[in-house]
């Protein structure tokens, strides 16, 4: 039987949100990545469907959620949130797959509120971060932000999307509009450009110790030409958690559950199986 997902609107920390829900059972959260939406997730929805009650979630400021000018764009401000939309949508636990930023979040839920997580998958999620400050702190200059916030748009999206990808096939007109959605207005370049000067807290190594006391089963997922990641990093990272597991997907780059979703999908369920 074919499954269709259900686009919804919900309320969570005084955010109107979009999302895509699908089946029944035990829920699953899917987490995008930064300026991406829940449309990172199709290929897999319905699949995961036959599974779980699955919730693929644009953030605030993305997709075609609402786009709060005043909403905190960064790690702490998201992992608040997150614990918001759980209980708006009557979730004690759940399991969690984060994409990059949605990883970032995911992963710092998951050490906040363990008793809140199931299992946790991080899907091409930057931890280490160690050359970033220097990349990402000049965004918080104002004239330099500002002039980033114009730059954004589908140009932008575009070229960035074919450094994210290894098959350039995959990055399609439909991906770059969907995309883009969120960028043609102030408030939604503001959000993007706001988690990127937040992405780098000051607190960055005292955070990435703390994790080695991760209580939540977790599987670090990475492509193998992931390189706003790095392999490498990724499995060491995967190495110091208590509870780690580690999947190489091959000839794929930042988004694996768009360019080899057979592969991720075959990974989560083998993850989230009992």
């Amino acid at each position: 039987m074919s499954l269709h997902a259900r686009s919804n609107r919900i309320t969570a920390g005084g955010v109107q949100v979009h999302v895509l829900s699908i089946g029944e059972g035990e829920p699953l959260l899917l987490l995008h990545g930064l300026g991406a939406s829940s449309y990172s997730w199709r290929c897999l929805l319905p699949s995961l469907g036959e599974k779980f009650r699955v919730h693929a979630l644009d953030w605030p400021g993305f997709g075609r959620s609402q786009q709060p000018m005043d909403f905190d764009y960064s790690v702490d401000g998201m992992k608040t949130w997150l614990g918001s939309f759980m209980d708006a949508m009557g979730i004690e636990k759940a399991y969690l797959a984060g994409n990059s930023m949605g990883g970032m979040a995911a992963l710092a839920f998951a050490s906040a509120h363990p008793e809140r997580v199931a299992r946790l998958a991080l899907l091409g999620t930057p931890v280490y971060l160690e050359n970033r400050p220097q990349l990402l702190w000049p965004l918080r200059w104002p004239v330099l932000g500002n002039l980033f916030e114009l730059f954004l748009g589908p140009s932008a999206v575009r070229a960035i999307a074919k450094t994210a990808f290894v098959d350039q096939k995959k990055v399609t007109p439909d991906l770059v509009y969907e995309y883009s959605l969120a960028l043609r207005t102030r408030a939604g370049k503001h959000a993007v450009a706001e988690f990127m000067r937040n992405a780098v807290p000051v607190d960055i190594e005292a955070r990435v110790a703390a994790y080695r006391d991760l209580k939540v089963t977790t599987l670090v997922l990475v492509g193998d030409r992931d390189s706003m990641v790095g392999a490498a990093s990724a499995q060491r990272f995967a190495k110091s958690l208590p509870r780690g597991r580690f999947a190489l997907i091959p000839e794929c780059g930042h988004a694996p559950q768009e360019e080899k979703p057979a592969e991720v999908l075959a990974a989560l369920l083998k993850f989230f199986s009992p």
